[in-house]
């Protein structure tokens, strides 16, 4: 497989992991410590009962706002050596096919270990200065062009 479809895999089983509430896969998807630079500090995860903090407040976060949708979608991708890749992604939150959030744009390196991709770093710019991270307040968002693509589906 090539980077792209390899981050887009990655992706997407994270997310699946996030919306379900499965702990289990979306802890074998994390490498630790976890690094996250984001707008306003860097941050590290050093421990999984800090990964777990994350995980859970994350997932109420979005139940508070009622994200139906996490969707992220690479944009870029290069595997850098065989246990290696980077690339970009955005992210649209959507409830009930309604955004959120304006959507935003995040780096991802991915580390193979074992036989499974694992997130090593994220940055975003989005103004988190503290672990868990905590997401903006929902906003009126313009409305996007109708051809601004929402999933994978509609970039094929």
């Amino acid at each position: 497989m090539d980077a792209p479809t390899l981050l887009q895999s990655y992706l997407d089983d994270v997310a699946t992991a996030v919306m379900q509430g499965d702990w289990s896969s979306y802890e074998s998807r994390i490498c630790l410590p976890f690094y996250l630079i984001t707008h306003t500090a860097n941050l590290t995860v050093a421990t999984e009962v800090d990964l777990r903090k994350g995980f859970d407040a994350f997932r109420e976060t979005l139940k508070l706002q009622h994200i139906t949708d996490y969707i992220r979608l690479v944009e870029t991708a290069s595997q850098l050596d065989p246990d290696l890749i980077t690339g970009q992604y955005m992210t649209h939150l959507l409830a009930g096919g309604q955004r959120v959030i304006a959507p935003f744009r995040s780096s991802i390196t991915l580390r193979l270990i074992g036989n499974h991709w694992r997130a090593a770093s994220i940055t975003n710019a989005l103004a988190n200065s503290r672990w868990p991270i905590v997401m903006p307040k929902p906003v009126d968002i313009p409305e996007q062009p109708s051809d601004a693509p929402l999933s994978r589906k509609d970039q094929q």
